[in-house]
């Protein structure tokens, strides 16, 4: 079993203040955060405090889990839901979760760690990511500091209000 490394860093946002690619560079300082942009990166999309998602009865801020071509689904996710959801919760902030996740001696492990971190959501909260529609099969056997996991749930603390879930009038609305 490898233990995998995630460092995460992370950027947030009024989802308001952005509607595609060049406002979300601004606003976020891409020059500043520029593992974000890697093709050997891992991120998770996430509602900020007090919104998060109703899983089955349990409550994750997680909308979606992803690697490599940020620029590219990121633009989408802004255009799609971000922007949907912005609409309808004016204050709404987002937050980008990202890492490079590294093994030692295996070196970048993008697809493991998305694969992995999938697994795991499932594990917990029955399904995936509201916005993810597949779930890869997993890779290997890896091991994670548990505080590293975190960034799947809503944490400890008072922080978190609101678990929101789709109707099927709803265009996130997912059976299953």
């Amino acid at each position: 079993m490898a233990n995998v490394k995630l460092d995460w860093e992370s950027v947030k946002f009024a989802a308001s203040d952005v509607s595609g690619w060049v406002s979300f560079r601004k606003c976020v300082g891409v020059n500043e955060n520029s593992k974000l942009l890697s093709n050997k990166a891992v991120y998770v999309i996430r509602l900020a405090r007090p919104f998060a998602f109703d899983y089955n009865g349990s409550a994750s801020p997680v909308a979606y889990i992803g690697r490599g071509q940020a620029q590219k689904r990121i633009t989408s996710h802004l255009k799609t839901w971000i922007s949907e959801i912005s609409k309808r919760i004016p204050d709404v902030k987002i937050e980008i979760f990202f890492c490079e996740p590294k093994i030692r001696k295996l070196g970048k492990i993008c697809d493991h760690v998305e694969a992995d971190l999938l697994n795991k959501f499932r594990d917990e909260f029955g399904k995936t990511p509201l916005r993810n529609k597949n779930l890869p099969r997993k890779i290997g056997n890896h091991n994670y500091v548990k505080s590293e996991l975190g960034k799947l749930r809503c944490g400890k603390g008072k922080g978190f209000h609101w678990a929101i879930k789709p109707l099927p009038s709803s265009p996130f609305f997912r059976r299953g």
